[in-house]
């Protein structure tokens, strides 16, 4: 009785593996307890398990109690991925420049220089958006409606920045000075392995904030 009410608990939250998973263990110990206290006063355990389980409550009551918690840790690992994929991109871009032989000419050619100023000022803005979205969802926020909305903007934040970069990196692919050829290494084929993987994981992240919350 009680491994399928944590089950159907399970498939009722949505959220980080991990922390779900301690949820539910928490949630399976305080029923096994609950059952054993139960059988200890004279009930069978099929009795004694049914009535823990009626005293934790119905599925579809529990789950939206552990969903913001969860919702929160979404949004918080949604923010922290944008900031760690956006800050290692520019050495990515420098070394594939430098290994190319164009690293220290690369500003040189004005309209790539026009779109790297772009990219630059832009992914600094996207950090720090994303580090206030961590720090918030890091910190809590007082009313439930208030989580609800900052991990939604998470997720559709996580799905801006996967546009706009992918848009600034086909730039940068067109306009370096390293691109002989967008079919040859330091072309598309680079750029989809540096940037495109990457935005993959975030989209997935800014879809599953949405799932959350």
């Amino acid at each position: 009785m009680i491994d399928r009410y944590v089950a159907e608990l399970d498939k009722a939250l949505r959220g980080p593996r991990a922390v779900k998973a301690d949820m539910l263990a928490e949630a399976r110990d305080g029923l096994v307890d609950a059952a054993e206290a139960y059988e200890e006063s004279g009930l069978d355990r099929t009795s004694a398990e049914q009535r823990a389980v009626a005293d934790f409550g119905p599925v579809d009551i529990i789950a939206p109690e552990y969903q913001p918690e969860l919702a929160m840790a979404e949004g918080r690992r949604t923010a922290l991925l944008i900031c760690v994929v956006l800050t290692v991109q520019p050495v990515a871009w420098w070394l594939l420049l430098t290994l190319a032989g164009h690293g220290a000419d690369a500003r040189a050619d004005t309209d790539y220089a026009l779109v790297d100023d772009v990219v630059r000022w832009t992914g600094a803005g996207a950090i720090g958006t994303a580090l206030s979205v961590a720090i918030a969802t890091g910190a809590g926020v007082r009313y439930l409606g208030a989580r609800r909305r900052l991990v939604r903007a998470a997720g559709f934040f996580a799905f801006l920045v996967c546009a706009v970069f992918a848009v600034l990196g086909l730039l940068l692919t067109l306009y370096s000075p390293a691109t002989d050829s967008l079919l040859g290494l330091t072309g598309l084929p680079m750029t989809a392995l540096l940037l495109g993987v990457p935005l993959a994981g975030v989209a997935v992240a800014g879809r599953r904030c949405l799932a959350a919350s």
